[in-house]
């Protein structure tokens, strides 16, 4: 299924947070795409741990309502979605059921990239796919998200 550039999945001038809002985590297997789901969310909601072989392995939705009454859901993706050495079946099936969780529209996509390992050939082709599958407006709902600062800063006081 091609979505093109009418971009029915995303809601119009719509960006994170925004009031039942949805936001899909994307990024490379291990970058730490359920953690930052969890950090958000407040709860451990994504089974997450460290693993460069990955945790996620099926689009999951996740949801919890803030303090204020504020309903915040999250899309956890598998990392696989930026193997391009994955099966296309595969792929194919979890963009389906990604889209088919995100019925309502797409208000984010947060890209999560780790600063322990850098921008692959890998992350910049699924950034075209993203583009290619969504359209170019698909940019303008992205926020980027930089894990892994911690272990820096542990790694410079020594």
């Amino acid at each position: 299924m091609m979505v093109g550039s009418s971009l029915p999945y995303l809601v119009e001038n719509s960006l994170w947070p925004v009031e039942n809002g949805l936001s899909v985590l994307v990024g490379r297997t291990g970058n730490g795409k359920s953690a930052t789901g969890n950090s958000i969310l407040g709860r451990r909601a994504f089974k997450s741990r460290a693993s460069s072989s990955g945790v996620t392995s099926t689009c999951e939705l996740q949801r919890t309502e803030l303090k204020d009454g504020q309903i915040i859901n999250f899309i956890d993706t598998p990392g696989r979605f930026f193997d391009f050495s994955a099966e296309s079946e595969f792929i194919g099936k979890e963009i389906f059921k990604c889209i088919k969780l995100a019925k309502d529209g797409i208000h984010a996509v947060l890209v999560v990239f780790s600063v322990r390992t850098p921008f692959s050939q890998e992350e910049q082709a699924a950034l075209h796919s993203l583009q290619t599958l969504f359209g170019s407006k698909i940019i303008d709902y992205m926020i980027v998200v930089f894990t892994g600062w911690d272990e820096l800063e542990d790694m410079r006081k020594h």
